[in-house]
């Protein structure tokens, strides 16, 4: 600036500084705050992909059902907290019978439809401490803590109670029944695999009985389908 010295100049930079510093902290603060609202929003994409990919991985694409990894989990969670709280608690083999005849008659859209409003009504019928998991085709497993061996009994006619009803399907009333078969924990298993194997094999024999060649068929299964000792756990069919 013509007629001003070093100083005069140092002191006018400083003052034209001044005066334009506040708006440029106001523009870097307000560009600091959108940086961070667009990161905020990507976290939460992020994260809602995360859960997104994880509820994929543990749940039934068909039903939203727990799916076999997360029913497995569950188990070992239940016989940890049982072992702690000195409980009790039982598995539920659930398999349609002749499911195959509803995709037949009625076509694959029907028996999926079939299958999604079983696991909704199991949902309803049961309490939410409860696990209703679907495992693959046509075969559901309920996990639920017990007090006495009555409360599996009760389960079961409560089961059956509840698929006994008829499903409506589009204009179609369909009617189902299921074969029944449960472990209880600790007399009937104490680790996971013992369990599954003995409601899984006890739902099978009750199945092998029902068929037309039952009396050639109809023995108990071998001690190694289920485990070294004798089966033990019951298994019922609805009606």
């Amino acid at each position: 600036m013509f007629g001003m010295d070093n100083h005069e100049m140092a002191m006018a930079g400083s003052l034209l500084l001044g005066i334009a510093a506040p708006g440029l902290l106001l523009t870097l603060l307000v560009r600091a705050r959108s940086r961070c609202r667009q990161l905020d929003r990507q976290l939460e994409q992020i994260r809602a992909s995360t859960d997104a990919l994880r509820r994929q991985a543990l749940h039934d694409s068909l039903t939203g059902l727990p799916n076999r990894l997360l029913l497995e989990d569950r188990i070992e969670q239940a016989i940890a907290k049982a072992h702690r709280d000195h409980g009790r608690f039982a598995l539920l083999f659930i398999d349609l019978d002749d499911f195959k005849q509803v995709n037949d008659n009625h076509g694959h859209a029907a028996g999926d439809l079939l299958l999604i409003q079983i696991g909704r009504r199991l949902l309803v019928s049961l309490r939410q401490s409860d696990t209703v998991a679907r495992i693959g085709g046509d075969e559901f497993v309920v996990l639920t803590e017990i007090a006495a061996t009555s409360d599996v009994s009760a389960l079961r006619e409560k089961i059956t109670h509840v698929l006994a009803q008829p499903f409506q399907i589009g204009a179609t009333r369909l009617q189902v029944s299921a074969s029944l078969g449960h472990a209880r924990f600790p007399e009937e298993g104490l680790c996971m695999a013992e369990l599954l194997a003995r409601a899984d094999a006890g739902m099978y024999h009750l199945k092998r009985q029902r068929r037309p060649d039952a009396l050639r068929d109809a023995a108990p299964p071998r001690p190694e389908a289920a485990t070294a000792r004798p089966l033990t756990s019951m298994a019922e069919t609805t009606r």
